[in-house]
């Protein structure tokens, strides 16, 4: 009973939105900035390390579908550095150029918190892209200038969890009351370690030296280290293994202690796609759009359907990426589909290989509503 009445009051708040919503989103189709999230929110932050304790403002703006801004509207920043412990850091309210602003400071200690920003409709949950914001307590140490060089392959890492953070989602339910668990109740399991294999290739060291090759170097880092000795001409090669971090920009270093220094980056995830479904709600035999952005350039969409239990649409074999890592393409609700929430799957495979974990997706979602006229064998979702 408690589903059907979560399934009816979707459908009733999605009917509201459409009402609203449908004439102006049906009527243009999506001109989004290039590089603007399909979700409509972008979130700027600093593109270098920030002096403790701050304070650092962050700035978020939201358009609408033709890219321009929307006033009033309530934003909030939370850290997501922890994905499963999310962090709420405040809440900021858009200007008339669609902008809105938060400062916070860091006086405990150097890290890298990832923060992003989210609004609601009414209907969905849109998430911002993630900005890194590295915290330093000082001047850090610096590679020394030398002809040494390192190259770190892949330069990148794709988590399997960065779809939940990249995807919108519909908006919670109100809060209702819920029974105590049961003092048996077993607990959730952690999820399992993931780890790391990267590749580090050195030039121009000292011959027949130990080189001492420390990944996530930088301040606030938890450093792992690994040694390697050079050949005769100053050069190696050594595969690391490395326990998983949090997102953002980790600085790789190798020194082998007789002024020959270099330092590579490895940037966690490898891509921040978002999809977005212009409009997001609709009857079944409708047509919505979906817009796609911040995937590989030019690169072929691996699957771009509805994910269980919908019907698959009738989609091209091959669509791809434009330039910029971005799509829009028609996607038909099927007439005999169920009613109620699904999710719309776009995946594009990894360009940087499987040592670069997982593929690059994102979802949206979509409500099906009834519409003026059902099939006779129209189905609620139960």
């Amino acid at each position: 009973m408690r589903s059907l009445r979560l399934a009816a009051a979707a459908i009733l708040a999605g009917c509201v939105v459409v009402a609203v919503l449908a004439g102006s989103a049906l009527a243009a189709p999506a001109n989004l900035a290039a590089g603007f999230p399909a979700t409509r929110i972008k979130l700027d932050g600093p593109s270098t390390a920030v002096n403790m304790p701050g304070p650092i403002t962050l700035t978020a703006t939201v358009v609408n579908w033709r890219g321009a801004p929307l006033a009033n509207v309530p934003v909030s920043f939370a850290n997501m550095t922890d994905p499963q412990k999310p962090t709420q850091l405040g809440k900021g309210t858009t200007d008339k150029g669609g902008h809105a602003t938060f400062a916070y400071s860091n006086g405990k200690e150097p890290r890298i918190d990832v923060v992003q920003a989210t609004f609601t409709d009414g209907l969905e949950v849109h998430k911002s892209n993630r900005s890194f914001i590295a915290w330093q307590s000082g001047t850090p140490a610096t590679a020394i200038a030398s002809p040494a060089a390192i190259t770190v392959t892949p330069g990148c890492f794709q988590p399997a969890t960065a779809v939940t953070l990249a995807s919108d989602s519909f908006k919670p339910g109100s809060p209702r009351a819920t029974p105590r668990p049961s003092a048996r109740a077993t607990p959730t399991p952690a999820p399992p370690p993931v780890t790391y294999t990267i590749n580090v290739d050195g030039v121009n060291f000292n011959p027949y030296s130990a080189v001492l090759v420390t990944f996530d170097a930088g301040p606030g880092g938890t450093p792992e280290s690994f040694e390697r000795t050079t050949d005769v001409f100053g050069h190696f090669n050594v595969d690391i293994q490395v326990r998983s971090r949090s997102e953002g920009v980790h600085l790789v270093r190798a020194d082998d202690f007789r002024q020959r220094e270099a330092d590579a980056t490895y940037k966690i995830p490898c891509f921040q796609p978002s999809v977005a479904l212009n409009p997001p709600i609709g009857p079944p035999g409708f047509v919505t759009s979906v817009v796609g952005t911040g995937f590989p350039p030019n690169a072929s969409i691996v699957l771009l359907n509805w994910g269980r239990p919908a019907l698959r649409s009738p989609l091209p074999a091959h669509i791809k990426t434009d330039a910029n890592g971005a799509f829009q393409y028609p996607v038909l609700v099927l007439y005999h589909d169920l009613l109620g929430p699904r999710m719309l799957q776009a995946i594009v495979a990894n360009p940087f290989g499987e040592r670069a974990g997982s593929a690059i997706e994102a979802d949206a979602p979509f409500l099906v509503t009834p519409g003026r006229a059902q099939p006779n064998d129209l189905v609620l979702r139960r």
